[in-house]
């Protein structure tokens, strides 16, 4: 399946969304149109617990970390002391449909330079990020907002979390708290073949690149050593896809799904087809996307022999829900109802859903 998103906006009100399968096709409303504008990337991170000596309620620290969120008030993040202290305010949201997992705007504390009756002066901002805890049992998965505005990236934000709720819970239960960034599958095939039996689909994305250079970084990448066959037998039909594409205004995307839904997605080595969407992907070192069939989603680059391994997981994700949970109306007035809300928290729920990161090896921590 090969998808094409319209960002033109000019063959209906508000744009549209066509899939090239037969007879399938999706109309777009306003409002659908306005809410894919906020879509913003979310950092994965994972939480650490680390037993230490004299800790003897370890069983509970699921607990105590919820605890630690109950109400805005329950925890204060601050840096430094006396005139140097830094204080990042917050509030948190629990959803009511999984009332363990935390929703939190999280502020940082800047002065920036303006203007006053003619003389330079400092004024104060707070520019935010949402941060998503989930605190269920057994998950330890936290999602940060890449937002620049308000933070030079995620890692700075995970690091003033994680010391300040370590502080915390070191000094009233003796463990350790940290949180780290959870990478990319090194290796596409890799992850392929562990979630075959659960793989129900790979999506494809195209850069925003001229012809030339498509061509220029698949014929670099003919002499680097693959596990793979490198195949471009298809490439120049892909590229002037990929640049007809651009010049309409889609959104390129392929979606590679079996023809029977009820099948898993094998891995394939084989077919010509597969092999080009990959050599592409590797050549402009762009993430392929795995689908389960639980709702999780992988983005695996293709090989792990490049610098591109560290990078760290991200998931997309509409900032329009996660406001409605903080606000009470809409911005053109309207009221916000309980239905929004819960709806909102769906798609909160669903997200993190996908992200999962169960607690492995804390046992052994603790030993």
């Amino acid at each position: 399946m090969v998808v094409f998103n319209n960002a033109s906006g000019n063959c209906r009100p508000s744009g549209f969304l066509v899939s090239l399968m037969p007879h399938v096709s999706c109309l777009i409303t306003e409002k659908e149109t306005r809410l894919m504008t906020q879509l913003a990337q979310f950092a994965q991170y994972y939480i650490q617990y680390k037993h230490d000596a004299g800790c003897y309620d370890w069983e509970q620290r699921q607990q105590h970390l919820a605890s630690l969120f109950e109400a805005d008030d329950s925890i204060t993040f601050s840096l430094g002391k006396g005139k140097e202290q830094k204080i990042y305010k917050h509030k948190v949201y629990h959803l009511n449909c999984a009332n363990n997992i935390i929703v939190m705007r999280f502020a940082n504390n800047i002065d920036i330079p303006v203007e006053i009756d003619f003389n330079p002066a400092l004024a104060k901002d707070e520019p935010s990020c949402f941060v998503i805890i989930d605190n269920r049992d057994n998950l330890r998965t936290v999602a940060i907002q890449k937002r620049k505005k308000a933070f030079g990236s995620p890692n700075l934000v995970a690091k003033i979390i994680a010391m300040v709720v370590h502080e915390r819970l070191y000094k009233e239960h003796c463990y350790s708290f940290d949180l780290l960034p959870e990478y990319y599958p090194e290796d596409l095939y890799k992850a392929w073949e562990k979630l075959q039996q659960h793989t129900s689909a790979l999506r494809f994305g195209v850069p925003d690149m001229t012809e030339e250079e498509i061509r220029a970084k698949v014929a670099e990448l003919k002499t680097k050593q693959r596990d793979y066959q490198v195949d471009d037998s298809l490439m120049e039909p892909l590229i002037r896809l990929a640049v007809e594409a651009k010049k309409a205004k889609y959104k390129h995307l392929y979606t590679v799904m079996p023809e029977d839904k009820k099948t898993a997605l094998w891995v394939d080595k084989s077919s010509t087809f597969i092999r080009n969407l990959v050599t592409m992907s590797d050549a402009l070192d762009q993430p392929v996307e795995l689908f389960t069939n639980d709702g999780g989603m992988f983005r695996c680059f293709v090989d792990s022999n490049d610098d591109n391994t560290d990078k760290i997981a991200c998931r997309d994700f509409n900032t329009f829900y996660l406001e409605t949970l903080f606000k009470t109306h809409y911005k053109n007035g309207n009221r916000i109802e309980p239905e929004d809300r819960l709806a909102a928290e769906e798609q909160v729920l669903k997200m993190m859903n996908s992200m999962k990161h169960e607690a492995v090896n804390e046992e052994e921590l603790a030993a």
